[in-house]
């Protein structure tokens, strides 16, 4: 949890993608406990600009599934934000399908597009002709199905269903049993290096020339720093150009880290600081 003492002098709500019930609540709550302000979103760009603007101190983005893999928006927006990251929640996720109703009567599944994909073999067999609709987010597909519940269901967690009073109609209906989303905490100002373990992450884009990955990542191997994560995204400048988001430990200060930069600098277009954190993820 961060520092509750951090948490008592926060003039301003930590924002998430709500409403509430969400699972970035979840992992909000975890990660600053319930005696702190917060500020449901309609949005991941919501989320950024709240705490861009000073409207809210932190933000709750999720950035990862170990069923379905990384959050796109929120990486485009990392990449294109100031914003830092400054901690890390991993939560455990468990779906379970909500309605009036009984499941046979199910025309239509609301959720959050990562959720739906989250069941996406659960619901082919149980709601086979059902027609899958996204909303903004899990809670905001609950909210949906108590204003319209004929033939409607949605996939949320079950605190979203109880919170609202719609029924559970199966629960656990994702397709892994170990299924778990990684959210980032954002903020304006980096972390100092302090914590025993850290992570850095960084995204960069290389130079048109051949061997450019193979000469990037020589830049942590020759100095014996292991890359926990690498992902690629298109950059949105211009066609084929990918942005590379890579994860790996220590911090951004130290002396290792700051000679692969140097490295990467000179085989890169660009290389960005995302930030440094526990390498706890809660």
């Amino acid at each position: 949890m961060i520092s509750l003492s951090i948490g008592a002098q926060m003039a301003k709500p930590v924002a998430y993608l709500g409403p509430e019930g969400s699972f970035t609540q979840q992992a909000q709550l975890r990660a600053f406990g319930s005696s702190v302000p917060s500020l449901p979103l309609r949005s991941i760009s919501d989320i950024f600009a709240a705490v861009e603007s000073g409207e809210a101190s932190y933000g709750v983005v999720p950035v990862e599934n170990s069923t379905e893999g990384v959050v796109s928006h929120s990486l485009d927006l990392l990449a294109e934000s100031e914003l830092k990251v400054v901690a890390q929640v991993t939560l455990a996720v468990e779906q379970c399908l909500v309605g009036f109703g009984s499941l046979d009567t199910v025309t239509r599944v609301l959720s959050k597009d990562i959720a739906l994909a989250q069941c996406r073999g659960w619901l082919s067999r149980h709601a086979p002709n059902a027609t899958l609709v996204e909303t903004d987010s899990t809670a905001a597909a609950v909210e949906q199905v108590a204003r319209e519940p004929h033939g409607a269901a949605a996939v949320a967690s079950a605190t979203a269903a109880e919170s609202r009073g719609v029924p559970i109609l199966a629960r656990g209906i994702q397709d892994r049993r170990d299924n778990a989303t990684r959210f980032f905490v954002i903020g304006l100002t980096a972390n100092a290096t302090g914590a025993k373990e850290e992570v850095t992450s960084v995204v960069l884009t290389l130079k048109h020339e051949p061997g450019a990955l193979q000469a990037a990542l020589s830049s942590f191997s020759d100095r014996g720093i292991n890359l926990i994560r690498i992902e690629s995204r298109p950059s949105r400048r211009r066609a084929w150009e990918y942005l590379f988001f890579i994860d790996f430990p220590g911090h951004w200060d130290s002396s290792a880290v700051q000679e692969a930069v140097v490295a990467l600098k000179g085989r890169c277009e660009i290389v960005k600081w995302l930030g440094s954190y526990p390498q706890s993820a809660g």
